[in-house]
């Protein structure tokens, strides 16, 4: 019995020494929470994004990282809804993570929708977020996954539910 121990605890031990979480996280889906984290707080600069009624959206503007870059926000009424673009431009309030890409997020008036583009992280832990198989309803992440990848690891699928949790 003592022996069938020992090799679990071997093979417990192996497998931990060879996963492919990124250097201080302990798994993927911890680095995910911590990027929407930081990225929830870069939008946090952004006036119109956060008026409360849905037409006090519409609109156009840039706000500049701390350290470097831009982050632009364009809101445009096409047809029966709207286009919202989030554009990360070698963008950085905190050492270690800078972002460049854009989120496309195409929602009708109700602001049920979808979303699509990546954004490439730089800087202490590179990794891509792909938000093309991600679904909206009331303005809110409520069906799909971001595709997550990290260097040498193939993408992985984190469900939308991971970003809920990054706003509580």
């Amino acid at each position: 019995m003592k022996k069938l121990i020992g090799i679990a605890i071997f093979f417990l031990c192996v497998a931990a020494a060879f996963a492919e979480a990124p250097e201080g996280y302990s798994s993927i889906e911890d680095y995910t929470l911590t990027y929407f984290k930081k990225l929830n707080k870069t939008q946090d600069k952004l006036t119109y994004m956060n008026k409360k009624r849905a037409l006090a959206k519409v609109g156009t503007e840039t706000v500049n990282g701390s350290i470097s870059g831009t982050l632009f926000y364009d809101v445009k009424i096409k047809g029966m809804g709207a286009v919202i673009t989030l554009r990360y431009t070698n963008y950085c309030d905190e050492s270690g993570w800078i972002f460049d890409g854009e989120i496309i997020t195409h929602s009708n008036m109700a602001q049920n929708g979808e979303f699509s583009g990546t954004i490439k992280v730089t800087g202490d832990t590179p990794a891509e977020i792909c938000y093309d198989n991600m679904r909206m309803a009331k303005a809110k992440p409520q069906a799909g996954y971001y595709l997550v990848t990290l260097p040498e690891t193939p993408p992985q699928k984190i469900d939308y539910t991971l970003y809920l949790k990054s706003k509580e």
